[in-house]
C-alpha cells in the first residue's frame, strides 16, 4: 500500500492527555504512516512539549516538528504543513480525536484502487469523554451530485476524517488563513470548484471529540463568527459554489442563526442536523 503523511497542527490551548490518546490511535492503526508532520502554532506549555518528546523520542523516523515562533492561526499553519509533507498521500488529524483503529487502511486501499478520487473521508461518531458516550454521529453524502448539491450550504466532508492527494490541495490554493473558522471549508469548495472528486466512505473511522456540544456551538456564534461566514460566502459567490440566488439564501438563513443563545443553536443541530 502507498506510504502517507499525517498531518497534525497543535497550539497552546490543547489538551495534553487529549493528545496522547490522538497520538495512541494512530500508532495502533492496522496501517502505520511512514510520517508525522506536527506543526506546533506558537509555543506550547511544558505539558504539551512532554509528549511531543516522549514521542519523538520512541519513533524519531516518523516525526517531522515544524516549530512557528508565534501562533498563525489553523489555515496558515496547515499551509505551511501540506508544504512539509513529503508523501502524496496526506491523512488529517486533530490533536483531540481519536482514530478507528482500521481508518488508514481504509482510506489508503480506496484511494489505490481509485485513482480519480482526489479526497476520501469518512462518518464520524462525536463524543464526549469516551467513544459511544453521546451516541451521535455525522455523516456526509457519499459523492457525486448529492456532495456537491450539499456543498452549497455544509462542509461536504469531515475534515478530520480526510485523506487527501497534496498535489490536488496544492492546485487549489492550499489552506490559508485569510478566513478564519473556515480554513477546511474554503478549501473543499475550491477543490470542487476546481473538478475534484470527493467521496465519502460510509462507516465512522474517526471519534470526533464535541464535549457536551455547547463549546462548539459557541465558537460557531456571535458577531465575529458571523464576520467570517459573511466572506466565506462572498468566496463561494465568487468562485460559483453559489449562485446569487443560493447566496441570498444562505446569508438570509445563516447569519441570523448565528445570533440565537448556544443552546437553543446546539438544540437545533441536535433535533436537525445531527443522525
Amino acid at each position: 500500500m502507498t506510504e502517507f503523511s499525517v498531518l497534525m497542527s497543535i497550539y497552546f490551548k490543547e489538551n495534553p492527555i487529549y493528545f496522547r490518546q490522538c497520538l495512541e490511535s494512530i500508532f495502533k492503526q492496522t496501517f502505520l504512516p511512514n510520517e508525522i508532520v506536527l506543526i506546533k502554532d506558537g509555543p506550547l506549555p511544558i505539558e504539551l512539549d512532554a509528549v511531543i518528546t516522549e514521542y519523538t523520542n520512541n519513533y524519531p523516523k516518523i516525526f517531522k516538528i515544524i516549530s512557528l515562533s508565534e501562533n498563525k492561526g489553523l489555515g496558515n499553519a496547515l499551509a505551511i504543513g501540506v508544504v512539509q509533507c513529503s508523501n502524496q498521500i496526506i491523512a488529517r488529524m486533530d490533536t483531540d480525536d481519536i482514530c478507528a483503529i482500521n481508518r488508514f487502511e481504509k482510506q489508503i486501499k480506496f484511494l489505490d484502487s481509485n485513482p480519480n478520487i482526489d479526497l476520501v473521508g469518512s462518518n464520524v461518531e462525536e463524543f464526549n469523554n469516551v467513544p459511544g458516550d453521546l451516541k451521535r454521529y455525522r455523516k456526509m453524502p457519499e459523492q457525486g451530485e448529492a456532495l456537491r448539491k450539499y456543498s452549497r450550504f455544509r462542509n461536504p466532508v469531515n475534515h478530520p476524517s480526510v485523506m487527501f492527494r497534496k498535489d490536488k490541495v496544492l492546485e487549489a490554493g492550499n489552506y490559508n488563513g485569510d478566513i478564519l473558522l473556515f480554513e477546511d471549508f474554503s478549501l473543499f469548495i475550491r477543490m470542487l470548484q476546481n473538478g475534484c472528486e470527493f467521496f465519502n466512505i460510509q462507516e465512522c473511522l474517526l471519534y470526533f471529540r464535541t464535549g457536551i456540544g455547547i463549546e462548539v456551538i459557541k465558537r460557531r456564534s456571535g458577531l465575529f463568527y458571523i464576520k467570517n461566514e459573511w466572506k466565506f460566502a462572498k468566496l463561494a459567490l465568487k468562485i460559483g459554489n453559489l449562485n446569487i440566488f443560493e447566496w441570498l439564501f444562505y446569508i438570509a438563513t445563516k447569519l441570523p442563526l448565528r445570533l440565537l443563545p448556544p443552546r437553543v443553536i446546539l438544540y437545533i443541530y441536535n433535533q436537525f442536523l445531527r443522525h
